[in-house]
């Protein structure tokens, strides 16, 4: 997380430094983007989210399944 509060600070201060600042950010940027760092935590949301996903999926396939004529869901109108 401090690297991306020094992305920004970074930018920040890239854009008043002209030209040299932003090839300097750019520059840090790489080397963030290719950290293990950041590849392990967009890997760790990507786990998640799938994980979610199917347990979301395994859910509403429950519901549709049970009783004949109940799904178990609330009728909104």
């Amino acid at each position: 997380m401090g690297a991306l509060v020094g992305v920004v600070i970074g930018y920040v201060l890239g854009t008043r430094a002209g030209e040299k600042g932003y090839d300097e950010l750019r520059s840090a940027w790489k080397t963030i983007a290719s950290s293990d760092e950041v590849k392990d935590l967009a890997s760790g949301g990507l786990s998640l989210a799938r994980d979610l996903l199917r347990r979301g999926g395994g859910l509403l396939a429950d519901r549709l399944q049970s009783a004949p004529g109940h799904t178990g869901l609330s009728r909104v109108a």
